[in-house]
């Protein structure tokens, strides 16, 4: 029975694994019509998800279209030098670099007036068009379209380019099979799975568009429960650790806030290599990572700690190699600075013991009595733990400090591209 049992645990672990028997993410079904295609896109980092949530109906801005896109050729968010050509697309946009980007290879237009139109709703038929564009010259079988009760409502200006895609066969023609809703506006899944379909046929699409950078594999940081993201993509030709991984960063030397000054450089390092759960190195022991402050607030009355910003910019590879390094201090709002209760806590703690023993003092004066100890001490403890709490929230408040082999929580802001 106990062997039999055994059996029956290990084929339920197997089967509770497999992704074709599992609801992938809230809102995606195992039954849905697009889960494979959603499912790869998504642990591909293609299309992004909210919390446990991927949203396969919400429609698809050109800009996400045009982000997804890229990622697809295998291209990385990049910071460009490039002059920005739209006067619609400002440069605090997440999104910026991939805009210019795009631009600057040819992949997505803007439009003849000098927009990108970035939020703007892309059709099935833009989508097509685009996906046309970049595909290798061929002129689609115009007979092609005959297999769909609705060709007519393809826009005269895309017969071709839709034709071209579905001879290539990547194009999406759900619910019904012989229906392509070409004017309809594109949801997530569709987009799901024309870039999945674009990304199984790599070789049709031109040598230009395509990044020579190679994906081999996803792998996955195991620093803290903390991070928000733990992926790290394994290229060809680098480990990029996805914004919003959570690394350590130990401080080089001693650190006071009363010492610095805006400008300062402030050092930290890797004190150990640091590996994917999946055994790549990623980060070697001895990387430096290079912040400036950015501004210092001096500690002040009514308990206000010394705060120190500071912005990191690189990273310095023990091989003597420099990479753009881009993150934030985890806690306490991204700045170095005490707990602001550290103090306040200190000095009750420290008066309810001050004020326990001048209370037995005073007791054992007047009484010269032992009953009178509880009495003192339950008088002196209370007092001296408000007089400590009241002198810890109004005198000014702590410095800052760390020692040599101190660290801190760095949450990166921006993938970080470590060569390989």
């Amino acid at each position: 029975m106990k062997k039999i049992l055994a059996s029956l645990a290990v084929l339920f672990m197997f089967a509770s694994f497999n992704p074709a028997n599992a609801e992938v993410y809230k809102d995606v079904p195992a039954d849905y019509w697009a889960n494979t295609e959603i499912t790869a896109v998504v642990q591909d980092g293609v299309l992004p998800l909210k919390g446990n949530e991927f949203f396969p109906e919400q429609e698809v801005s050109r800009s996400l279209f045009n982000s997804a896109l890229l990622k697809t050729l295998g291209h990385r968010s990049v910071t460009l030098s490039e002059t920005n050509p739209f006067s619609d697309v400002v440069s605090s946009r997440s999104d910026y670099g991939d805009i210019l980007l795009s631009s600057k290879l040819g992949l997505v237009y803007g439009y003849e007036d000098g927009t990108f139109k970035p939020d703007r709703i892309i059709t099935k038929t833009e989508a097509a068009s685009i996906i046309s564009h970049i595909t290798k010259d061929y002129k689609g079988n115009l007979s092609s379209l005959n297999a769909f009760k609705d060709k007519d409502s393809i826009p005269s200006w895309a017969t071709k380019q839709y034709a071209k895609t579905i001879d290539l066969g990547i194009y999406v023609n759900y619910p019904d099979l012989q229906e392509l809703l070409p004017n309809k506006n594109l949801n997530k899944a569709e987009a799901a799975v024309l870039l999945y379909k674009l990304k199984e046929k790599l070789n049709a699409v031109q040598d230009k568009y395509v990044s020579k950078e190679v994906l081999q594999s996803v792998e996955h940081l195991d620093v803290t429960k903390k991070a928000e993201v733990d992926e790290v993509k394994i290229t060809n030709q680098n480990k990029i650790i996805l914004a919003k991984n959570i690394i350590k960063g130990y401080f080089y030397t001693y650190f006071s806030s009363k010492d610095v000054k805006v400008g300062d450089c402030v050092k930290f390092t890797a004190k150990d290599d640091v590996y994917t759960k999946e055994g790549t190195l990623v980060i070697p022991k001895s990387t430096i990572m290079l912040a400036k402050v950015t501004n210092v607030e001096p500690k002040k009355w009514w308990n206000k700690n010394d705060k120190v910003t500071v912005e990191f910019e690189k990273m310095q590879l023990p091989s003597g190699v420099s990479i753009p390094f881009k993150a934030k201090v985890l806690n306490n709002n991204g700045v170095l600075t005490e707990n602001r209760w550290a103090k306040p806590v200190g000095y009750t703690v420290g008066g309810a013991a001050l004020g326990a023993g001048v209370g037995m003092g005073i007791a054992a004066i007047a009484a010269q009595d032992d009953d009178h100890f509880g009495e003192g001490i339950a008088i002196g403890a209370p007092v001296g733990a408000g007089v400590g709490l009241l002198t810890g929230l109004t005198t000014p408040g702590r410095t800052y400090k760390a020692n040599d082999g101190d660290f801190i929580w760095l949450e990166l802001t921006q993938d970080l591209v470590i060569p390989n």
